[in-house]
């Protein structure tokens, strides 16, 4: 292929300074990073705010005791529950700061009922925010039963306040006060060590399984995003430019290969870029903790990171100009990509299954899966406990590489005939035969 490199890289050039120079990219790249920082922090917050309120509400509990066992247990109710435990879920606390972040002390007084019908009266009105009745063969089933005004997502935190008093009234009469409550609470300030890729043991927070978990996503969801941009991209450009006849004139000066190679390494270049700044300021955010954490993001695996970035861009935008180069305008585009992009996200589907098990048949056919590599290999790659062999990241690769490869050569095909051809999209036999034969 006689190709003029001056031509692509002034058609590279003009893609890119055009792209960066758009509203919409600055837009992008400020406000989608913005976006998802402020949902985080707002959902984080919310659920802090909603669980202490859960919490102090709960200011009385009915008990209906036919078992006899807590006939003179404690009848106050005392809890003291970190954020994490308000929240109900470890990760709802993980953006709060200051006050919400402080313990909070509970004091539920208990209340005996001899029935569960004056239990009832007493929840219907008010005077008890929540009930539990307590069989006779309590110890022997373990069947209990708990009545509220209504449930909620924070129900939990109220859930285990009333186990720990269960807990510490069973024990209370045979042991000392201090001993009922350990009894209650016996891991409160357990220290959990998981062994790490290079083999040593490390303490297991709440802060480094927010490390464990939301470090891998971060990497894969950066990787899908900033693909799908730069084929959007792509797709946007190639459809206007045909429906607004302009792919016409640039004919007259530029061949139609210098042209689809000029697009795809401009706009390639913008992904890039977004990767760059992306990644960039998520680390420089993010530094503190992870040095805190001990935690060090090895040049290796952003060096990969860039190199599954251009092959997966390389295979998404090929596609992405096939796409634009046989369809007649953006509409029409979009909702055959969109099968595309749904591909480039499917490890997000399966996100629990290969983080707990990155070594795994699913996490491994998924990484060598060429629509679905770049992003699963991230996964894989800044997951805790796993250590990916080299043998499959060099597989994985010619594998993507091959399919990027034999992907371009198909759609320089398609686009060098379809980008003239207005009125009529071909079906799916033409384009395999224009992919076959050019």
């Amino acid at each position: 292929m006689n190709l003029n490199w001056s031509r692509i890289l002034t058609v590279a050039r003009r893609e890119f300074l055009t792209t960066i120079k758009r509203r919409a990219f600055l837009i992008t790249l400020i406000g989608t990073p913005a976006y998802f920082a402020l949902i985080m922090t707002l959902s984080s917050g919310t659920a802090i705010n909603e669980g202490r309120n859960a919490l102090k509400q709960f200011k009385s509990l009915g008990v209906v005791d036919s078992s006899g066992l807590f006939r003179d247990a404690e009848p106050i109710l005392r809890t003291t529950m970190s954020a994490e435990e308000i929240a109900g879920s470890k990760r709802g606390s993980r953006g709060a700061t200051g006050e919400a972040a402080m313990p909070l002390e509970i004091r539920t007084e208990v209340r005996h009922f001899a029935t569960q019908a004056e239990a009832e009266k007493a929840l219907r009105s008010g005077a008890v925010s929540q009930i539990i009745v307590i069989p006779a063969d309590y110890v022997a089933s373990g069947s209990i039963r708990r009545y509220a005004h209504s449930g909620g997502p924070f129900t939990s935190a109220t859930a285990r306040a009333v186990s720990r008093w269960l807990a510490s009234s069973l024990v209370r009469p045979y042991v000392e006060p201090p001993v009922a409550a350990r009894v209650a609470r016996p891991l409160e300030r357990e220290r959990f060590y998981t062994q790490d890729k290079d083999g040593s043991f490390v303490m297991q927070d709440d802060k480094r399984e927010m490390v464990n978990i939301f470090f891998p996503m971060a990497f894969a969801m950066l990787l899908g995003l900033c693909l799908t941009v730069g084929g959007q991209y792509l797709l946007q450009g190639v459809s206007e430019e045909k429906e607004s006849r302009i792919l016409e004139s640039l004919l007259t000066s530029v061949r139609p290969d210098e042209l689809m190679i000029g697009k795809l390494a401009g706009l390639g270049s913008v992904g890039l870029l977004v990767v760059v700044i992306w990644a960039g300021t998520g680390l420089a955010a993010a530094a503190p903790m992870l040095s805190t954490l001990q935690v060090a993001v090895a040049p290796s695996l952003m060096g990969l990171a860039v190199v599954y970035f251009l092959l997966g861009y390389l295979f998404y935008g090929s596609i992405m100009l096939g796409i634009g180069g046989v369809t007649n305008n953006m509409r029409e585009a979009q909702q055959f990509s969109v099968w595309f992009t749904f591909a480039n996200f499917a490890p997000m589907i399966a996100l629990w299954a290969i983080l707990s098990h990155p070594d795994g048949p699913l996490a491994t056919g998924l990484s060598m899966f060429p629509p679905t590599a770049a992003s699963t290999m991230m996964l894989r790659l800044t997951a805790q406990n796993s250590a990916v062999p080299a043998w499959q990241i060099a597989l994985s690769l010619a594998l993507l590489g091959g399919s990027a490869w034999l992907t371009l050569r198909g759609a320089a095909r398609v686009f060098r005939i379809g980008m003239l051809l207005y009125g009529k999209t071909p079906n799916l036999p033409e384009i395999i035969r224009w992919a076959r034969s050019g």
